[in-house]
């Protein structure tokens, strides 16, 4: 509705008068960096599968959801220097009686190259921010995909970002060219203990991407959010998501005795999966699913074809996010929220 959009611009335009008076910072002599607009999905896939890290905000079919169930126009960008590709970005719009009143990159702009020069990333975000300067697009909020330093904070300060002061994105990644016995090696000894305890118990795995298993984690989670009280990832989201990624949408289960204990919803995105929603019922405490769960997932999602296994995001000072932590992925954490206005 107008009035759901118009609180979302209201909460940045706020923090944009409040910074006005912060003029945009001399940009960085570097080499000119140009963007132009994406429209061919085989284009953005094209050049998405050849980051080693991507993001799944950055997909294809997740900005195509974000655009069917919640209201954003999707604007998606390649950055070239010298004729070259340098990396992607896709930008969320939100639009008040036609006008782009505020937009949002989430976990982008994403490099084509594994480690790129410093003088890149500045004539990348220098770029970015010359789009949105002097309100011309709305204002842009942005969680960039950069790890959170003192470099990365000061690069993006010299282009005239300003940090909203909000804890960045954390999560960790498993990485799933390794074998068994090596990922096995590196969980903390609880958790290696507790999936002994699982694999003990009768347990049985199941991975689907039929519509049945589909409808079931989705009534699940629907049924969780209501129960708890809490706004999650909403089921119309999930859905549009698997309507646009069919292939990519696995529902993964663990049984006892034939029944459903625990669940969860893992997309594929490139060489990358992560995990999506979970769902664990009344028994899987006892019956340690939660570790069952994890581990057969990464092992699917290997199977799959992929080689990235990222955990989908925790608190350190939650119980839940010490259990992922104590699968000792590779673990990171974002720069956090930055406006551009």
């Amino acid at each position: 509705s107008i009035a759901a959009h118009s609180v979302f611009a209201c909460d940045v335009m706020k923090e944009a008068v409040t910074c006005s008076n912060v003029q945009p910072a001399v940009a960085v002599p570097v080499g000119a960096c140009f963007i132009r607009e994406v429209r061919s999905r085989q284009e953005w896939d094209a050049l998405f599968n050849r980051i080693e890290a991507p993001a799944i905000v950055q997909s294809w079919a997740y900005g195509e959801a974000k655009a069917a169930s919640g209201g954003w126009r999707v604007e998606r960008m390649v950055f070239e220097r010298v004729g070259q590709p340098v990396a992607i970005c896709q930008v969320l719009v939100k639009r008040v009686l036609g006008l782009a009143v505020a937009a949002r990159i989430n976990r982008g702009p994403l490099f084509l190259a594994v480690s790129p020069a410093a003088e890149e990333v500045q004539a990348v975000y220098t770029a970015l921010r010359q789009r949105w300067r002097f309100g011309r697009r709305g204002v842009l909020v942005i969680a960039p995909g950069l790890a959170d330093s003192e470099n990365h904070r000061a690069w993006l300060t010299a282009a005239g970002f300003r940090s909203r002061r909000a804890a960045g994105w954390c999560s960790a990644v498993l990485d799933l060219r390794l074998d068994d016995e090596t990922l096995r090696r590196q969980l903390s000894s609880n958790w290696r203990n507790h999936l002994k305890v699982s694999e003990r118990g009768g347990l049985e795995f199941d991975v689907s991407t039929e519509q049945a298993a589909v409808d079931w984690i989705l009534a699940r989670h629907g049924e969780h959010m209501q129960e708890k009280g809490f706004s999650g990832t909403p089921v119309d989201f999930l859905r549009a998501l698997q309507c646009h990624a069919p292939e990519d949408f696995f529902v993964l289960r663990v049984l006892q005795g034939g029944h459903p204990v625990a669940g969860m919803i893992a997309f594929r995105f490139g060489r990358s999966a992560e995990y999506f929603i979970g769902w664990y019922g009344p028994e899987a405490r006892q019956a340690k699913a939660g570790n069952f769960l994890l581990w057969h997932a990464a092992r699917a999602m290997r199977s799959q074809g992929c080689e990235r296994f990222d955990l989908g995001g925790y608190s350190s000072s939650d119980g839940y996010g010490r259990f992922k932590q104590d699968m000792r992925g590779a673990e990171y954490r974002l720069i956090g929220e930055w406006l551009a206005f």
